[in-house]
């Protein structure tokens, strides 16, 4: 098929290579590659997407972040995918500008006008760097403006609180709101959010009462979680019906969780469920190792997938200590 003058082509290279299609298209002149591939399908496809958002003489901030996402999001877990695409959203201003003409001054105008605080536009700052690094090496540009980009002073506005006793006995009194039972779940096994998401059925082994988490944003997140005996059930009725978590995203998990706080009037995120399981672990005595591993903390002297001694049974017995 010939495609329109200008439209860029798909080439394969030579060699033995992880991926061996790449994108081409004659920019101010010079052919450049927009990014390389398994197969020529997934070429082609990304040579029409950036075609559909970018005129031919151009390649927008846009293109740029198709390309790379489409390389690097395979090699991320799913909260992280999720992550970069909330920063991506935050520099709106910028998408569709010529990323060779996005100046210092846009960049830094982009981050002040980020509707958030530090860590959020240090994520939008990390994200445009990773964007640079793919642009540099496909020849887009031929430098790195994220270094520059000023960040606001880091100061904690938040303090996060565990839930109290009589908290989670209320939350055991009001199962019949949603968003509830997974507010439980998150507390009896200190899961984070996406790794809630990112459960399947197949993870969850309600016979040897343990979740398998597969995805983390951490090496020391992938670890086996015991299912402490009050939640038991829950999980196995979710298991027997296909879903875990009701919500593909963070920003539907979000939602659904304030409209269920707002419920039970309570003031709580969900990361405070982590906080909520360390401090009642902590308070049961159960050793820090034990507690690090349920909660999937780094370990000083344990590689990643590393139990020591402390077998799924020994984990078990801590967790119905809470």
């Amino acid at each position: 098929m010939r495609l329109p003058n200008g439209y860029g082509s798909v080439y394969k290279l030579k060699g033995s290579r992880r991926r061996p299609y790449v994108v081409k298209k004659t920019i101010d002149g010079r052919q450049r590659a927009m990014g390389y591939f398994e197969d020529y399908q997934s070429a082609f496809e990304f040579l029409v997407e950036i075609n559909q958002c970018t005129p031919t003489y151009q390649v927008t901030f846009s293109a740029v972040y198709a390309a790379w996402s489409k390389r690097h999001f395979p090699d991320v877990s799913v909260s992280s995918q999720q992550a970069y695409r909330i920063s991506y959203r935050h520099l709106s201003p910028l998408h569709a500008m010529p990323f060779d003409a996005i100046a210092y001054p846009d960049l830094q105008a982009a981050i002040d006008a980020v509707p958030a605080g530090y860590c959020t536009r240090k994520k939008c700052r990390v994200l445009l760097s990773q964007m640079y690094k793919h642009a540099i090496k496909n020849g887009i540009v031929d430098h790195d403006l994220s270094p520059f980009i000023e960040l606001p002073k880091h100061t904690i506005v938040y303090h996060k609180k565990p839930f109290t006793a009589r908290q989670i006995g209320r939350l055991w009194r009001s199962l019949d709101v949603s968003g509830v039972s997974d507010a439980l779940i998150l507390i009896y096994t200190g899961m984070r959010v996406g790794e809630f998401i990112s459960l399947r059925p197949g993870d969850i082994s309600i016979r040897q009462r343990y979740i398998d988490i597969k995805q983390s944003k951490t090496a020391a997140g992938v670890r086996k979680i015991p299912i402490h005996h009050r939640i038991l059930g829950m999980l196995a009725e979710r298991k027997a019906s296909g879903i875990i978590c009701p919500c593909q995203t963070y920003d539907s998990f979000r939602r659904l969780w304030n409209k269920a706080m707002e419920t039970v009037g309570m003031k709580h995120t969900p990361h405070e469920c982590r906080h909520t399981l360390a401090t009642l672990l902590d308070r049961a005595e159960v050793s820090e190792t034990t507690i690090r591993m349920i909660l999937g903390h780094a370990r000083p002297g344990i590689t990643k997938g590393t139990y020591t001694h402390k077998t799924l049974s020994d984990l078990r017995k801590a967790i119905d200590r809470v």
